[in-house]
């Protein structure tokens, strides 16, 4: 016969953990919320700070440099002196990034009212009145940016020097709107600028289904080959004008090698190009050979001037099995395959990749960005599928 275990009768100390506990969400709540705020007006205040350190360098010890012949050599003695008394964070290059930031940005008046869920406005406007922060240089340029603190309260400097990084002024607005709308931190900002996204929305031809992808929250569990490779792909750096052959195309990926597997992506590596093949008593070349880290696998790249036909799936057929039987090596997913083109139909690809005994992919490449009426819809029909 078994005795059942007597329940034990409630302490004080029992009570006085449970009435702890109750208070503890609410406690935490506060604290993480302070933190925040915290944050957010260092974050402000460090803005606001630069960007007027930029304008005392842009107007005063430009005006002293344009009459004087030691003028230069000012932002070099400043960062001397100021890296000496605050730190390296006041260096000559920084010093530099804030002339180039008031320059391409322009920081609106700061009303005193509450941000929503924050009060941080309120105190940047007593430390920094609307007078100086928001003067206007003589000569303003339609380019510049304007930092409204209200919707950008989220945006660091590091998210600034980012943008300052995008030469090109249209692609330096799209990012720094998209990082606005979407509230980017800085990870995220590197990670769409080093995917092209805004080349990806400017030569996409299906901007929903780039938004689609583009939504898709939290990375793969396991890599799939059809993430593996953009659609389509910007060349423009080849330099490739008028009639060009594949040998030149090709020629002109090898000479600018380096920026060719920027634009493919950084988990590519090169192996060789024009890869011998023996099959039966013929020779064939395969235009580029590459390794993927994250697919784990050979990845054949075939170049094609013109669009992709019939003839170039059972090329690139041939060029899988031949690397399947020499050159699959165990521990290894098996070769994979890129047609690069110039253009594409949509029912050929589905039709002729649809079932086969190979994985690949077709896509096109362009060596310049549309003209820029189109670029500008593009860019525009993007932001709106978004925010919907």
């Amino acid at each position: 016969m078994t005795s059942r275990a007597k329940k034990q009768p409630t302490t004080a100390s029992d009570n006085l953990a449970k009435a702890a506990n109750s208070l503890l969400p609410e406690i935490r709540s506060l604290i993480e919320e302070s933190r925040h705020r915290a944050i957010a007006a260092a974050n402000l205040s460090m803005v606001a700070l630069y960007w007027n350190i930029g304008r005392i360098i842009a107007t005063e010890v430009q005006e002293i440099a344009a009459r004087a012949s030691y003028g230069s050599q000012i932002i070099s003695h400043l960062a001397e002196v100021l890296t000496r008394e605050y730190g390296r964070g006041f260096s000559a290059p920084n010093l530099w990034d804030m002339r180039r930031f008031f320059s391409a940005f322009q920081i609106l008046p700061t009303p005193s009212r509450e941000l929503p869920g924050t009060k941080i406005l309120q105190t940047l406007s007593g430390e920094f009145p609307p007078g100086p922060i928001c003067q206007i240089p003589s000569e303003p340029s339609s380019d510049r940016l304007e930092i409204d603190f209200a919707r950008h309260f989220h945006l660091g400097w590091s998210h600034y020097r980012l943008l300052l990084a995008q030469s090109d002024p249209q692609r330096r607005r799209f990012y720094f709107e998209q990082a606005a709308t979407q509230r980017w931190s800085t990870r995220e900002l590197t990670r769409q600028v080093n995917g092209a996204l805004f080349e990806r929305v400017a030569l996409s031809r299906n901007t929903r289904k780039l938004v689609a992808a583009e939504r898709k929250s939290g990375p793969p569990e396991t890599v799939d080959y059809r993430d593996a490779f953009k659609d389509p792909y910007l060349l423009d750096f080849l330099g490739l004008t008028d009639a060009y052959s594949e040998k030149d195309l090709e020629s002109a990926i090898i000479a600018n090698l380096q920026q060719f597997l920027t634009e493919l992506g950084n988990e590519f590596c090169f192996i060789r190009r024009q890869f011998p093949m023996r099959i039966d008593d013929e020779d064939y070349f395969l235009d580029l050979l590459f390794y993927h880290r994250g697919l784990r696998c050979l990845v054949a790249i075939d170049l094609k001037i013109g669009a992709f036909t019939a003839s170039d799936k059972g090329q690139m057929d041939l060029y899988l099995a031949w690397l399947k039987r020499h050159e699959w090596r165990k521990a290894e997913n098996e070769p994979v395959g890129l047609i690069l083109c110039t253009s594409k139909k949509k029912q050929h690809v589905e039709l002729l990749l649809a079932d086969g005994p190979h994985k690949m992919q077709v896509a096109e490449y362009l060596t310049k960005l549309p003209e820029k009426r189109v670029l500008e819809q593009r860019l525009r029909v993007y932001s709106e599928l978004l925010e919907q």
